[in-house]
């Protein structure tokens, strides 16, 4: 479980370094994810994350909750969203959000739609 901190870390660097050049020229109001900072986040997925196994505590996984955030709320509030998933993952979130049964085995609760209120 003391992997899962630096796995957070790793994806949010990789984000953090990537999304400068990818926001630089974009519109605040253009929803549509730069297709850099997603393929960061799917590099992080295919290569970084398999390495040692799915570890993530919760569902669905930090890396998937960064994607979707983006999808939705595009890359600026998205990457914001997913920073803030990341200093959650694995501390008071998982006593305070429902534990479902996955195909990885029990998992804490947090999906997208649960933390949109402070966007609007």
């Amino acid at each position: 479980m003391t992997d899962t901190p630096m796995k957070c870390v790793y994806l949010s660097v990789l984000c953090f370094l990537l999304a400068g050049p990818a926001l630089a020229g974009s519109p605040a109001t253009q929803p549509e994810v730069p297709s850099v900072m997603a393929g960061s986040v799917r590099f992080f997925q295919n290569y970084l994350s398999g390495a040692d196994g799915h570890r993530c505590p919760m569902t669905p996984s930090c890396s998937s909750y960064a994607l979707q955030a983006m999808q939705r709320h595009g890359a600026i509030k998205g990457w914001i969203m997913a920073c803030d998933r990341l200093m959650r993952c694995g501390r008071d979130e998982l006593k305070n959000s429902p534990s479902v049964m996955t195909r990885d085995g029990l998992r804490c609760q947090d999906p997208l739609v649960n933390n949109d209120f402070w966007l609007h």
